[in-house]
Protein backbone atom coordinates (compact mmCIF):
# COMPACT_ATOMS: atom_id res chain seq x y z
CA UNK A 1 0.00 0.00 0.00
CA UNK A 2 1.11 3.24 -0.95
CA UNK A 3 2.26 5.72 2.16
CA UNK A 4 3.58 8.65 2.02
CA UNK A 5 5.78 9.75 5.04
CA UNK A 6 6.84 13.60 4.13
CA UNK A 7 4.22 16.12 2.97
CA UNK A 8 4.92 19.57 2.21
CA UNK A 9 2.02 22.25 2.09
CA UNK A 10 2.67 25.86 0.87
CA UNK A 11 0.59 28.29 2.16
CA UNK A 12 0.32 32.15 1.00
CA UNK A 13 -2.76 33.55 3.07
CA UNK A 14 -4.64 32.45 0.07
CA UNK A 15 -8.37 30.09 0.59
CA UNK A 16 -6.87 27.29 -1.83
CA UNK A 17 -3.54 27.59 0.26
CA UNK A 18 -5.77 27.27 3.41
CA UNK A 19 -7.72 24.34 1.46
CA UNK A 20 -4.95 22.65 0.90
CA UNK A 21 -3.78 22.70 4.23
CA UNK A 22 -6.69 21.46 6.03
CA UNK A 23 -6.47 18.19 3.51
CA UNK A 24 -2.72 17.73 3.64
CA UNK A 25 -4.00 17.44 7.60
CA UNK A 26 -6.15 14.43 6.78
CA UNK A 27 -3.75 12.72 4.25
CA UNK A 28 -0.82 12.91 7.09
CA UNK A 29 -2.71 11.83 9.80
CA UNK A 30 -4.16 9.07 7.50
CA UNK A 31 -0.34 7.88 6.36
CA UNK A 32 1.16 8.71 10.04
CA UNK A 33 2.84 11.21 7.83
CA UNK A 34 5.19 14.23 8.68
CA UNK A 35 3.73 17.78 7.74
CA UNK A 36 5.92 20.68 6.63
CA UNK A 37 4.65 24.02 6.16
CA UNK A 38 6.17 26.48 3.85
CA UNK A 39 5.64 29.98 3.53
CA UNK A 40 7.71 31.75 0.47
CA UNK A 41 8.29 36.03 0.50
CA UNK A 42 9.08 36.34 -2.68
CA UNK A 43 12.74 38.33 -2.69
CA UNK A 44 12.47 39.90 -5.84
CA UNK A 45 9.47 42.08 -3.98
CA UNK A 46 12.22 44.08 -2.14
CA UNK A 47 14.74 44.84 -4.76
CA UNK A 48 15.23 48.44 -5.86
CA UNK A 49 15.12 49.45 -9.30
CA UNK A 50 19.19 48.52 -9.27
CA UNK A 51 18.94 45.55 -7.48
CA UNK A 52 20.12 46.10 -4.05
CA UNK A 53 18.31 45.20 -0.97
CA UNK A 54 19.01 48.87 -0.04
CA UNK A 55 17.06 51.21 2.21
CA UNK A 56 14.16 47.79 1.75
CA UNK A 57 16.21 45.91 5.15
CA UNK A 58 13.08 46.97 7.67
CA UNK A 59 10.42 45.78 4.96
CA UNK A 60 12.56 42.57 4.80
CA UNK A 61 12.84 42.03 8.27
CA UNK A 62 8.92 42.74 9.07
CA UNK A 63 7.62 40.38 5.96
CA UNK A 64 9.51 37.91 7.57
CA UNK A 65 8.46 38.17 11.17
CA UNK A 66 4.81 38.75 9.69
CA UNK A 67 5.53 35.03 7.36
CA UNK A 68 6.72 33.31 10.50
CA UNK A 69 3.77 34.39 12.89
CA UNK A 70 1.23 32.75 9.95
CA UNK A 71 3.12 29.96 9.76
CA UNK A 72 3.45 29.19 13.56
CA UNK A 73 -0.15 30.78 14.05
CA UNK A 74 -1.02 27.60 11.62
CA UNK A 75 0.98 25.33 13.29
CA UNK A 76 -0.58 26.08 16.74
CA UNK A 77 -4.61 25.68 15.01
CA UNK A 78 -3.58 22.39 13.51
CA UNK A 79 -2.17 21.06 16.86
CA UNK A 80 -4.94 22.24 18.88
CA UNK A 81 -8.11 21.48 16.58
CA UNK A 82 -6.73 18.23 14.87
CA UNK A 83 -4.32 16.84 17.67
CA UNK A 84 -1.49 16.67 15.00
CA UNK A 85 1.79 17.18 16.23
CA UNK A 86 4.40 16.17 13.59
CA UNK A 87 4.36 19.35 11.81
CA UNK A 88 7.17 21.65 11.22
CA UNK A 89 7.09 25.53 9.62
CA UNK A 90 9.35 27.03 7.27
CA UNK A 91 9.68 30.62 5.97
CA UNK A 92 11.67 30.71 2.74
CA UNK A 93 12.51 34.01 0.67
CA UNK A 94 13.51 33.56 -3.12
CA UNK A 95 11.78 32.05 -5.89
CA UNK A 96 8.20 30.80 -4.81
CA UNK A 97 8.28 28.04 -8.05
CA UNK A 98 11.76 27.03 -7.68
CA UNK A 99 11.73 27.03 -3.80
CA UNK A 100 8.21 24.74 -4.06
CA UNK A 101 8.72 22.78 -6.62
CA UNK A 102 12.56 21.75 -6.02
CA UNK A 103 14.27 22.97 -3.30
CA UNK A 104 12.22 22.40 -0.38
CA UNK A 105 11.32 19.28 -1.70
CA UNK A 106 14.84 17.91 -2.37
CA UNK A 107 16.24 19.23 1.21
CA UNK A 108 13.15 17.92 3.37
CA UNK A 109 13.02 14.38 1.48
CA UNK A 110 9.38 15.35 0.20
CA UNK A 111 7.39 12.99 -0.82
CA UNK A 112 3.76 14.34 -1.71
CA UNK A 113 3.82 18.11 -2.18
CA UNK A 114 -0.40 19.50 -1.68
CA UNK A 115 -1.05 22.64 -2.60
CA UNK A 116 -4.06 25.36 -3.91
CA UNK A 117 -4.60 25.19 -7.55
CA UNK A 118 -3.78 28.75 -7.69
CA UNK A 119 -2.82 31.50 -4.99
CA UNK A 120 -2.82 34.03 -7.57
CA UNK A 121 -5.44 36.29 -9.36
CA UNK A 122 -5.74 36.29 -12.83
CA UNK A 123 -3.22 39.02 -13.88
CA UNK A 124 -0.58 37.46 -11.87
CA UNK A 125 -0.44 34.17 -13.42
CA UNK A 126 -1.02 35.65 -16.59
CA UNK A 127 2.14 37.72 -15.53
CA UNK A 128 4.54 35.67 -13.79
CA UNK A 129 2.57 32.21 -14.28
CA UNK A 130 1.71 30.13 -11.22
CA UNK A 131 3.59 28.26 -8.79
CA UNK A 132 0.96 25.31 -8.79
CA UNK A 133 2.00 25.14 -12.64
CA UNK A 134 5.86 25.28 -12.38
CA UNK A 135 5.23 22.25 -9.83
CA UNK A 136 2.85 20.04 -11.49
CA UNK A 137 5.67 20.42 -14.33
CA UNK A 138 8.92 20.30 -12.51
CA UNK A 139 8.77 18.84 -9.43
CA UNK A 140 10.32 15.74 -8.97
CA UNK A 141 7.73 13.96 -6.84
CA UNK A 142 3.71 13.80 -6.69
CA UNK A 143 2.30 17.04 -6.63
CA UNK A 144 -1.49 17.04 -5.21
CA UNK A 145 -3.79 20.49 -6.80
CA UNK A 146 -6.64 20.74 -4.65
CA UNK A 147 -9.75 22.18 -6.23
CA UNK A 148 -12.44 20.90 -3.43
CA UNK A 149 -13.05 21.62 0.40
CA UNK A 150 -12.55 18.87 2.58
CA UNK A 151 -15.80 17.31 1.53
CA UNK A 152 -14.46 16.82 -2.11
CA UNK A 153 -17.07 19.44 -3.38
CA UNK A 154 -16.50 22.65 -5.06
CA UNK A 155 -15.48 24.87 -2.33
CA UNK A 156 -18.17 27.64 -0.55
CA UNK A 157 -17.17 29.61 2.30
CA UNK A 158 -20.14 28.49 4.05
CA UNK A 159 -19.20 24.94 4.10
CA UNK A 160 -15.47 24.64 5.18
Amino acid sequence: MLKYKKILVPVDGSTNGELALKKAISVAQRNQAHLDIVTVIQSSRFLDIYGHMGSNMDYVEVSLLKAKAYVDDLKDQIEHKYDFHDISVYVEAGEPKSIVAVDIPQKLGTDLVMMGATGLNALQRAMIGSVADYAVRTAQTDVLLVRTGIDNQPYSSDKN
